[in-house]
């Protein structure tokens, strides 16, 4: 008897796969993706695919036009310079009120989950070219422990979605290549720590300014030197 939840169960698989590929940046942003091409790269149907990829359009990871089927979401330079300006209003505010309010307790979350943090893997891949999920869990962790002596809940669940929204353009960063010196991650994370520690809140909001530039820094250099043709297929 055929298992009914087989063709549910390919699906998560194909949609995991592809939601890899794309935070990978090994399908280009703007691409198209088609669903005939992945379900002979998965050995799968095409309604399995057509799934998979309705449910990344849920994410906004992918997009789906009528007549022009499904491609991977735009990376948009403008949206990524406003939710990076929102980021450091919202997310600069909470972290100055943290501190503020920061006693023995704060600084222990925020040292735990530093050190969670820096000791787990970054990047992997062949090239090493891919964000890890523990480390996007860890780095989650990091950021909302910073804030999280912030009194007002609103401001830290703002920011929270803040970082969640640009989830997508902030591994992008940290996967593709764009020539420039190489980024050091570890040292803007544990810069932003010791200034929590020290209790400085102007220094601290300053190094978060910066670190959240450097992702929109990072982006626009790629999409300047490698402009996606319209309609062009994404690599399989």
């Amino acid at each position: 008897m055929r298992d009914p939840a087989a063709p549910r169960s390919l699906s998560r698989a194909v949609y995991a796969a592809i939601r890899a590929e794309i935070l990978a940046g090994r399908y280009a942003p703007g691409s198209k993706l088609s669903p005939r091409a992945i379900a002979t790269q998965y050995k799968v149907s095409l309604s399995v695919v057509r799934e998979a990829l309705t449910r990344l359009t849920e994410q906004d990871l992918v997009v789906a036009e009528p007549q022009l089927g499904f491609s991977v979401v735009d990376l948009d330079i403008a949206d990524v310079r406003d939710i990076s300006r929102l980021r450091i209003l919202i997310e600069g505010a909470g972290l100055r009120e943290a501190i503020e309010h920061a006693d023995v307790e704060y600084e222990a979350r925020v040292v735990a989950s530093h050190h969670r943090l820096s000791r787990t893997t970054y990047l992997t891949g062949e090239a090493g070219e891919t964000v890890t999920e523990d480390w996007a869990r860890a780095h989650a962790e990091y950021h909302s422990a910073l804030l999280s002596a912030c009194p007002s809940p609103r401001l830290r669940d703002l920011a929270a979605s803040l970082r969640e929204t640009a989830e997508l353009y902030r591994r992008w960063s940290g996967s593709f290549s764009t020539d420039q010196a190489p980024r050091d991650v570890p040292a803007e994370h544990r810069g932003l720590m010791e200034a929590a520690l020290d209790h400085d809140a102007a220094r601290a909001a300053v190094l978060l300014t910066e670190h959240i530039n450097k992702t929109a820094s990072l982006l626009e250099f790629y999409v300047e030197h490698h402009p996606v043709q319209p309609g062009a297929d994404a690599a399989g």
